[in-house]
């Protein structure tokens, strides 16, 4: 009894449903699943994991190209690697409701 009429070979249609039940039943809902995560992800973080990598990969490699400028003021602290500022309180002083100095 044939079910199907074909030119192909046995070993050809047989190669042929068993890449069609690989693709229907692995490859297909991978790529659904992997849709649904990047939806969440930029639903949530408003960013596609692939920008999430690309930045967190450019944070951790070392910038080498930087400016004239830049580079007289480069130093070298523990926060040098993040996005951290560092900056410095030249004074701090509290007033009261009045305008009077508190000390």
């Amino acid at each position: 009894m044939q079910v199907f009429r074909t030119n192909l070979t046995p070993g050809m249609t047989v190669l042929l449903v068993v890449l069609a039940i690989l693709f229907a039943f692995i490859v297909i809902p991978l790529l659904l699943i992997a849709g649904f995560v990047w939806l969440v992800c930029n639903a949530i973080t408003g960013s596609t994991p692939l920008e999430l990598y690309l930045r967190r990969k450019a944070r951790r490699r070392p910038s080498f190209a930087q400016d004239d400028f830049e580079q007289d003021d480069v130093r070298e602290t523990a926060a040098s690697g993040d996005d951290t500022i560092d900056c410095e309180v030249i004074s701090a002083r509290t007033f009261d409701e009045n305008g009077q100095e508190i000390r």
